[in-house]
């Protein structure tokens, strides 16, 4: 593969571009866990979209290598497969796994209700980031929490914990099964562990 483009999204910002058909993008943990937001479009029609439920029906509520994130809107198609992921997915006690199809995002509403902080959540960095390419708010949709460990309690409720599983240098490889926009929000909340993290972006041509 041909590396073309490559670059690190820091802690609490976001970042759109295109990967057109065939090519590779790889999101790597330079710096160890950072929860990546992950929304996507496809470039010839943006009301074609990442569908999480789609997801979750045709795959799983935890992908890794051998699954397809499928899209929605206008029809439903594989829209990446995921052809390389280096996380050992162990799972907790509680039964945490990682790389979830199932949490929403994050945003200013919900830091202030929940932290008490007036910051942007992922909602918002997502937006500002589709922004270059015309696209609002109003597009942005429940995203595939790439690197984000969740499980479900007793009851039936979401449960997260930081991604221990998650070290330096891990990645996780899709390739597109047509062009898209892709967009993705380096998470500001807690669900990374401790620290200011980055996270990284290469685009290949096979």
């Amino acid at each position: 593969m041909d590396l073309i483009e490559s670059f690190f999204v820091p802690k609490a910002t976001g970042r759109a571009f295109v990967v057109k058909a065939g090519q590779v993008l790889r999101l790597t943990q330079p710096e160890g866990p950072q929860v990546i937001d992950f929304d996507a479009f496809s470039l010839e029609d943006p009301r074609e979209y990442l569908l999480t439920s789609a997801t979750r029906r045709y795959e799983s509520i935890h992908v890794t290598q051998g699954h397809r994130l499928w899209s929605g809107g206008l029809r439903e198609r594989p829209m990446f497969t995921i052809i390389a992921d280096s996380v050992q997915h162990e799972v907790s006690a509680s039964g945490a796994v990682t790389h979830d199809v199932v949490s929403g995002r994050c945003s200013r509403s919900s830091r202030i209700e929940r932290y008490g902080v007036d910051s942007p959540g992922c909602q918002d960095i997502l937006a500002e980031a589709i922004a270059e390419f015309g696209l609002g708010l109003e597009r942005v949709h429940d995203p595939f929490n790439v690197f984000m460990r969740t499980g479900m309690d007793a009851n039936g409720k979401m449960t997260w914990e930081a991604p221990f599983d998650v070290k330096p240098g891990d990645h996780i490889e899709l390739r597109a099964e047509f062009d898209v926009i892709a967009a993705g929000s380096a998470c500001p909340g807690l669900s990374s562990g401790p620290g200011e993290r980055s996270f990284g972006v290469e685009i290949y041509q096979v």
